[in-house]
């Protein structure tokens, strides 16, 4: 939690556009601002707002559509070796670095989507309250520009007032034959929407989606946003997606092994208790 940063003469009107401008160089181009109402009404009282940050007026929900955070990642590697191999989870990392920089007036605190994260947060609740999307048959956001391909990376609670962003009310995926659903191997869309449970089951047995994902990748909208084959097994497999982020930099990859999906303490990292 911060106190003492200053936003300039500008004033809290112009607080949304600074931090967007001060993060677009990293890759984190998605920013929408949810109403702390609408976020109390949606969540348990430890996950309301006086728990979180007391007098909370505003919330940013902070996210990197299409490959320019990985693409800023691999350079920052690139750059700096260090970035990759001192860090379990280098794009983590990177996106705390690249936020915690951000110069940001009065009380505020910050909160990572992260596996690390001190704190979980329901971030598709806050990042379709805050306008960036609606609820796919994956159970990933979809955003109107990026579609599948947009990574929910952030979120900071303000005691500044900000102007929130209207949530999605339509069926972002309405029309849509199910793509995703035809393409999954392991039958994770029993009932047309995506089921942890048969996905999990699947993992267990076959490692086809050891490093991407056939159902995310069918889905049209968005094409253009789509990650690289690199990015897709960093974020699918860690551990050997690894030495694909040091190769793309150009850089020794260290052994230290990263961590991907964790199916069976997934439910208790997010259960809120």
């Amino acid at each position: 939690m911060e106190t003492g940063n200053l936003l300039g003469a500008g004033g809290v009107t112009e607080l949304r556009e600074r931090i967007s401008h001060a993060l677009a160089p990293s890759g984190l181009n998605v920013v929408g601002v949810a109403d702390p109402a609408r976020w109390d009404a949606c969540v348990p009282a430890t996950r309301q707002c006086e728990a979180l940050l007391p007098g909370t007026r505003g919330i940013l929900v902070v996210g990197s559509g299409g490959p320019g955070l990985w693409d800023a990642l691999v350079e920052e590697c690139r750059l700096r070796p260090e970035a990759l191999q001192a860090q379990a989870h280098p794009l983590d990392a990177f996106v705390r670095r690249a936020v915690e920089a951000v110069p940001v007036s009065g009380r505020h605190r910050w909160f990572f989507a992260s596996a690390d994260a001190e704190l979980h947060l329901d971030f598709r609740m806050l990042a379709h309250l805050a306008g960036l999307g609606g609820k796919s048959r994956m159970g990933l956001l979809l955003h109107r520009e990026h579609g599948l391909w947009l990574g929910l990376r952030a979120a900071c609670f303000l005691d500044q007032p900000l102007a929130p962003d209207s949530p999605e009310t339509s069926d972002p995926c309405a029309g849509c034959p199910g793509y995703c659903a035809q393409a999954c191997p392991g039958g994770a869309f029993p009932a047309g929407e995506w089921q942890v449970e048969p996905c999990a089951e699947f993992h267990g047995v076959s490692t086809h989606c050891a490093s991407s994902c056939d159902a995310r990748g069918a889905c049209p909208r968005g094409a253009g946003s789509r990650y690289s084959a690199d990015e897709l097994h960093y974020h699918y497999n860690r551990g050997t997606g690894r030495a694909r982020l040091a190769a793309a930099a150009g850089v020794t990859h260290d052994t230290r092994v990263g961590e991907g999906p964790h199916w069976g303490t997934w439910r208790d990292r997010t259960r809120v208790r």
